[in-house]
């Protein structure tokens, strides 16, 4: 018992320790238009992260932020969903093959008038490199795009 609450609690503040490291490094921004896709995207593969900039968004309307990448690059994706820069959401670790979603709704207190809305990228290694003696990539290449 007193193992289980151990694992879990280093777990939680390892989860904390990951979000506010990586809250208070300078952030990448770009934009992403609803409707339009950014293809060849490149981060670093060992704590790489960018924030996008969600422009676009009607109130009360279903979205979907999706990341696509190739599996030959051992890859673990995170989309968080802030306002300002404040959690919101996550994608709670929806996997597909090859892709990663965040799926949410534009609600009237998301879309507040002053308040920017943004979906924080976070990229890990995701496993180890299958042949032996080749070097791990440095950098992942990624397609995202945003859609009602």
């Amino acid at each position: 018992m007193t193992m289980d609450y151990t694992l879990m609690l280093r777990g939680c503040i390892l989860l904390y320790l990951h979000v506010f490291v990586i809250n208070c490094l300078p952030v990448d921004v770009k934009v992403l238009n609803v409707g339009e896709e950014i293809k060849q995207e490149t981060l670093p593969l060992q704590m790489g992260h960018r924030r996008y900039q969600l422009h676009g968004l009607k109130a009360s309307m279903w979205y979907e932020v999706k990341i696509s990448y190739p599996a030959s690059i051992p890859a673990s994706f995170s989309l968080q969903l802030q306002r300002d820069k404040s959690y919101i959401g996550s994608n709670m670790k929806r996997r597909l093959l090859n892709t990663e979603k965040l799926i949410f709704k534009a609600d009237y207190n998301l879309l507040s008038e002053h308040s920017e809305v943004h979906v924080l990228l976070t990229v890990e290694p995701g496993g180890v490199v299958a042949k032996p003696h080749v070097q791990e990539r440095q950098y992942v290449i990624f397609n995202i795009e945003g859609k009602q």
